[in-house]
């Protein structure tokens, strides 16, 4: 039982940030009651459309087809979201130092799958709770469902988790054969994100309909109410966690359920025991005879070498080069999409300016994700660091070379966005390219930002050639100022098209984005020899 406790106690350890940044108290408060500002905003919003969709439920007599529908939705997210994070944690973590220490197989396995099972229990809690205690409210059940909820809610992710760890034998094989393949990666991670946010835009779109929709018949009508409660009988698992929940057939569901739980676990514990240290020594072995090919040295110039150099550190792995343009890619699928969604439901209640103004905020939210790699410019060269510092180019040089790596792909995204909503319809010509100028400056600006912060508190917490598989604090905070600007000047843009003219718009977008632009860069190339120098890592 003591090694047990310290191997996941281990764990706990090596998952927080080997590296806290200093700072002033205040600072740091002020910046833990953003993020929970931003929380509950978002969770707000949250509740207030499903306090919508359990009205329409209730109406429809969909009450408890609610709780399967959702549950099962929290199960497949949970499931894909956590074999992810299960994968990595069980076969492609360091575990160097804990093997030389004398434990069995069995001992790590159950620790690190404890662990992960503590984040997804704590994971499935905020995704439940709020929503099912808000379920019981507005269907006024009786305290016996709030008595049940909690024990069921614990629960409720052990059997997703553990298809989750069988899963992760295959998804680490997958994983393993595509390792260096990376513009196979590449394309697979771009086609996933594109599929999964259409799926996401179609539902979205339903449910907007929905929830705008005068007459709920006119769209939820009979044949349909009746398919909704029939496929809601096929989705086994959710149906049993209704049915424990409801203390309907009680004994049979928390039997059932029991019964598979302990069946897979079972399982788990056979392939713990018969297999799983000799995958992970495998995994250790292999990973010293990764790459065979020998690479010969070009002459280049130094304006190209560097550019080489950059495109080289983020292909070399698959996780920078997803962070680095994947986003950007599907940008204008989004942008697309999301001015759809405006044009069929908010153009005729808020009106034509809605469309300009959710243009500029789909843009500069995923164009900040995009761009926040740029957060990582100094951090990422982790033990080469140094390299940086004594190679015969200026400091100045090399960051210009950082800076255009992002704007070469950003600035197209940008422009096909925005052409590809002129095309639609949804723009005029002249506005498109009003917007995606404007956009352009902001973005640049943006950039100029998250560089400079990673400049001025580069995080080296990965040494060693390890990568930066965490979002870390300059990403954060790049991430938060993007978000910020782009709800200002998103949501700022409808109220200017409803109250003054949609011409105006585009005033105020130049009016923020040139002096935005200008400022940023100016503070980015400042004395920058003397800020790069005093860097150490």
């Amino acid at each position: 039982m003591t090694q047990f406790l310290t191997l996941l106690k281990l764990e706990f350890m090596n998952s927080a940030p080997k590296n806290r940044v200093k700072g002033h108290v205040f600072s740091k408060l002020f910046k833990i009651l953003i993020y929970i500002l931003f929380i509950c905003a978002i969770g707000g919003g949250l509740l207030y459309v499903f306090n919508s969709i359990i009205n329409i439920c209730i109406k429809s007599d969909l009450e408890q087809e609610f709780i399967v529908y959702y549950a099962f939705l929290v199960q497949i997210v949970q499931l894909f979201f956590g074999l992810s994070l299960t994968t990595k944690t069980l076969f492609f973590n360091s575990d160097s130092d804990i093997l030389k220490l004398p434990l069995n197989g069995k001992m790590i396995f159950l620790a690190k799958i404890t662990y992960l099972f503590i984040y997804e229990l704590i994971f499935t809690t905020f995704l439940t709770l709020p929503v099912f205690i808000l379920y019981g409210v507005k269907t006024m059940q009786s305290a016996m469902f709030y008595i049940m909820l909690l024990p069921n809610i614990l629960f409720f992710p052990v059997i997703p988790f553990l298809f989750g760890v069988l899963l992760s034998v295959p998804a680490m094989y997958v994983v393993g054969y595509l390792k260096n393949k990376f513009v196979v990666m590449l394309f697979l991670y771009i086609l996933f994100v594109a599929i999964g946010f259409t799926l996401y835009t179609y539902g979205l779109k339903f449910i907007m309909e929905i929830l705008n929709a005068n007459d709920i018949s006119s769209i939820l009508q009979t044949q349909v109410i009746l398919d909704i409660k029939f496929i809601s009988n096929i989705l086994y698992l959710p149906l049993l966690f209704k049915n424990s929940l409801l203390l309907y057939r009680f004994f049979p569901s928390a039997i059932v359920n029991i019964t598979i739980a302990i069946v897979l676990f079972v399982i788990v514990m056979y392939f713990a025991k018969q297999a799983y240290l000799k995958i992970l020594l495998s995994n250790m072995e292999n990973d010293t005879n990764v790459f065979k090919h020998k690479s010969q040295v070009k002459e280049r110039g130094i304006k190209r070498a560097l550019f080489f150099r950059e495109f080289v550190t983020i292909f070399r792995s698959v996780n920078y080069s997803f962070q680095y343009l994947t986003i950007i890619i599907t940008t204008p699928l989004m942008v697309f999409f999301s001015s759809q969604i405006a044009s069929n439901i908010g153009v005729g209640q808020v009106g034509a300016g809605i469309l300009p103004g959710i243009t500029i905020l789909v843009l500069l939210m995923f164009l900040s994700m995009g761009t926040s790699f740029a957060a990582t410019s100094i951090t990422r060269e982790g033990g080469n660091f140094f390299h940086t510092k004594i190679i015969p180019v200026s400091f100045t040089k090399q960051i210009v070379v950082k800076f255009l790596l992002y704007v070469i792909v950003s600035i197209p995204s940008i422009l096909i966005s925005c052409l590809v909503l002129a095309f639609a319809g949804f723009l005029s010509y002249l506005g498109a390219m009003l917007i995606a100028i404007a956009v352009c400056f902001i973005v640049i600006g943006s950039i100029c930002s998250s560089i400079l912060l990673d400049i001025r508190k580069p995080q080296f917490m990965y040494l060693d050639g390890k990568e930066i598989t965490n979002s870390n604090a300059n990403i954060n905070t790049s991430i938060s100022i993007g978000f910020l600007i782009a709800i200002i000047m998103g949501i700022g843009a409808i109220v200017i098209s409803m109250f003054v003219s949609i011409s105006a718009i585009y005033l105020v977008l130049f009016g923020f984005g040139v002096p935005y632009c200008a400022i940023e860069v100016f503070r980015l190339f400042f004395r920058l020899e003397k800020r790069y120098r005093s860097i150490e890592a």
